[in-house]
């Protein structure tokens, strides 16, 4: 299975939340009440040392992401060079994290982000004393 071959379109994940239609903003253009849930879901996920989740969702038309994604993960300062690549290589990810069915894998991401934030706490204690 190709990586692109998971995605689903922002109509189809609006349907699978609001499979009634209730909330229009969920599963027509332009989608207003779907994108900030997904970047949240996405924010969530990379604070916790995952990949941006949100990867998986792409416009019906285009088959790749909205420009949000593009700009959310530069907004989280995430190494983003080119927009196209760094969305494959999320996308990839994503996948490889998710079926790996690994505790330990899933344990360790959020123990790197524990660790990261350790470390931020300890320079910044380290600034403190230096004054």
């Amino acid at each position: 299975m190709k990586p692109r071959d998971a995605c689903l379109t922002y109509k189809e994940l609006g349907l699978l939340i609001d499979p009634k239609g209730r909330n229009p903003g969920m599963s027509r253009p332009p989608f207003r009440t779907l994108f900030p849930l997904l970047g949240n879901v996405s924010r969530y996920e990379v604070l916790h040392g995952r990949p941006m989740l949100s990867a998986l969702v792409v416009a019906q038309e285009t088959r790749v992401p909205g420009p949000g994604f593009v700009e959310l993960a530069r907004h989280l300062e995430l190494p983003v060079r080119d927009p196209d690549a760094y969305w494959e290589e999320e996308l990839s990810e994503v996948i490889r994290f998710w079926s790996a069915h690994d505790q330990v894998l899933i344990l360790d991401a959020a123990v790197d982000r524990l660790m990261g934030e350790i470390s931020a706490i300890k320079a910044a204690m380290q600034r403190l004393s230096d004054v």
